[in-house]
């Protein structure tokens, strides 16, 4: 029996412009470390809540650098832990921000807010649970010198605990709807840019608006990459593998749900329609090669089993393959990745719920009521 279009040949479509979509985004890595040539005065600017867990390997990580930086500025936003003092003992300076004003979400308050504070004229805004390869700031401010605009970095998800790797199948879509844009340039607009690791121009960033632009967005960073291409300027997005890392939720489970939850929704529907049609697609035939396995057992139709387990360990494969370039998440998720796309349609149905019904999301200890969405 040859195989149907829909059964078939439409999953192996999509899975190829999945692998070639996935393939566009390039990494810091490849870019040359080599040139000390370069006149920017350089800013770092770290917005920093309860991060006393992250900040010191980060602060470390930037003291391991060959490159020099004028100053680093640690944005501390009413922490309840040890974040203030750990950014002082290594020679950071830390600004405490005032409270937050109405219409203001606590990341682009930080941000701004050190942005004011800040004297240099390139911006290097870093999360606080990042962390940095030697030899990372270089090749940054190397690759900024050759395209200016924003440079946007997703860094390499760095996990210890098992249940860490939750996020395998989260990191695999984002990363796949950022890179729809790169392989059809002309029918799809970009999303946005990676909020973790970002470097620009003060001008640039000013003439963009820059946090005070996007400062009721729950996406910061999507928004903030939007209004850069909307006034011209470009930006462009790289993968971290081998330089830019980071470790999104050490404390596991509960804080993976509240963080996944508080933005996933709204990044779904921030996205272009083309990249969520796609995404949905890739997400509904990766679902149903398992099922159609069970089921093509269970009626004894065993083309079906054939069909369905080569798509299986194609689709296997492919998410084996992204998540090598997105993290050290090992082979698990994906030779078994059914549970981890469960988990994944789980989240994704509760951030519709809270972000469109209760129009509320909690993260870092506070409740964040959702004007836009």
């Amino acid at each position: 029996m040859f195989p149907g279009l829909l059964s078939f040949w439409l999953p192996l479509i999509l899975g190829s412009l999945t692998f070639l979509a996935l393939s566009s985004m390039p990494l810091l890595k490849e870019e040359n470390q080599n040139s000390r040539d370069f006149d920017y005065r350089l800013s770092i600017i770290i917005p920093a809540r309860n991060e006393e867990e992250n900040l010191e390997r980060l602060l470390n990580s930037i003291d391991g650098q060959t490159l020099p930086v004028n100053e680093i500025i640690v944005v501390d936003d009413h922490s309840e832990d040890r974040t203030g003092q750990i950014a002082l003992n290594h020679g950071a300076r830390v600004i405490r921000v005032p409270e937050l004003p109405d219409g203001w979400l606590g990341k682009s308050w930080a941000c701004w807010q050190g942005v004011l504070a800040s004297e240099g004229d390139l911006l290097i805004f870093l999360d606080a649970d990042v962390f940095l390869e030697k030899g990372a700031m270089e090749r940054l401010i190397n690759l900024y010198k050759k395209k200016k605009g924003l440079i946007s970095v997703q860094p390499y998800h760095f996990m210890v605990r098992k249940d860490e790797k939750l996020s395998a199948l989260f990191n695999f879509i984002l990363t796949l709807n950022m890179s729809l844009p790169l392989l059809f340039r002309k029918i799809i607009r970009p999303s946005g840019a990676y909020g973790p690791c970002l470097v620009c121009h003060r001008q640039d960033y000013l003439a963009a608006g820059g946090h005070e632009a996007v400062r009721g967005e729950i996406l910061e960073d999507m928004a903030l990459g939007r209004k850069f291409l909307e006034k011209g300027i470009p930006v462009h997005l790289y993968g971290g593998k081998g330089t830019v890392f980071f470790r999104m939720y050490p404390r596991g489970f509960w804080q993976l749900i509240e963080g996944w939850t508080k933005n996933f929704a709204s990044g779904a529907f921030s996205s272009n329609p083309i990249s969520l049609l796609i995404c949905a697609g890739w997400v509904t035939f990766c679902l149903s090669a398992p099922l159609n396995v069970i089921k093509g057992f269970l009626t004894q139709q065993y083309p079906l089993v054939i069909i369905s387990s080569i798509l299986y360990l194609f689709f296997a494969a492919q998410i084996c393959w992204g998540l090598n370039r997105l993290g050290n998440f090992g082979m698990g998720p994906a030779i078994f990745y059914p549970p981890y796309l469960l988990f994944f349609i789980a989240i994704f149905f509760l951030s519709l719920f809270q972000t469109y019904v209760r129009r509320q999301v909690r993260w870092k200890g506070r409740k964040i009521k959702l004007t836009k969405c």
